[in-house]
């Protein structure tokens, strides 16, 4: 049995898609940054300020979607725990600036770690994007992972996503330390959408190419089973 075209299409979320969350989440906070900092005391108080973009942004998308997408809880996990950080620091920016990243840079080392485990993290992390907790179309996601080479994918997608994240996060700590926080907003946006960017894009090449490749195997198998002598 080969996936449907619909859960292959939507195994991962498109860059299309992506595109207001990386404008709200990303480029907004930037330019409020420039705006708010020279009529606030802090780096912190201006990056709490601004971080009023991507709560909206979460917010809206479960206002629209009825549930919390897994992006949309990262988000949030990362910003709560940036605040708390800047409060018990007497005010150091620090963690507001990378708040991301420990949320992301956490979720690499889990895709790592899963590498081990019966099914690697993102299975369940595009069974999520693919199904939206329909519980028909969860069961067809499970029957993918007994298809020809299906496995070995999701294995290979898992690495990639976990050295990216975690040479992102440290990428990111690197940066929020050694250069200033107007600079940094914009360098550490583009190092994050690019290397968000390039796993998307080979996920969802390499998934296309997968699929053609299970398509073909099981075309193969059918045919061979309807041509063999009874």
């Amino acid at each position: 049995m080969s996936p449907t075209p619909e859960l292959t299409r939507s195994m991962m979320p498109s860059l299309r898609s992506l595109a207001p969350q990386l404008i709200v989440a990303g480029v907004l906070p930037v330019v409020a940054y420039s705006f708010l900092r020279p009529h606030v005391a802090s780096d912190a108080v201006a990056l709490a300020g601004v971080l009023i973009f991507p709560v909206a942004e979460i917010l809206a998308e479960r206002l629209w979607r009825g549930h919390f997408e897994p992006i949309g809880i990262i988000a949030l996990i990362g910003i709560g725990a940036g605040l708390i950080g800047a409060t018990l620091l007497n005010g150091d920016a620090t963690l507001l600036k990378i708040r991301e990243s420990l949320v992301t840079g956490l979720f690499g080392v889990v895709c790592l770690l899963s590498l081990g485990a019966r099914r690697p993290a993102t299975f369940y992390l595009g069974r999520s994007f693919a199904t939206g907790g329909d519980a028909g179309k969860l069961a067809e996601f499970d029957k993918r992972w007994s298809l020809p080479t299906v496995p070995r994918r999701f294995r290979i997608v898992t690495a990639a996503w976990g050295v990216g994240l975690v040479g992102e996060a440290v990428g990111r700590v690197v940066l929020a330390m050694s250069i200033s926080t107007r600079l940094f907003l914009v360098t550490a946006q583009v190092v994050n959408s690019s290397v968000l960017g390039g796993l998307f894009w080979f996920t969802i090449l390499y998934s296309r190419a997968g699929e053609r490749q299970v398509a073909a195997i099981v075309a193969a198998r059918d045919a061979s089973l309807s041509t063999a002598p009874l």
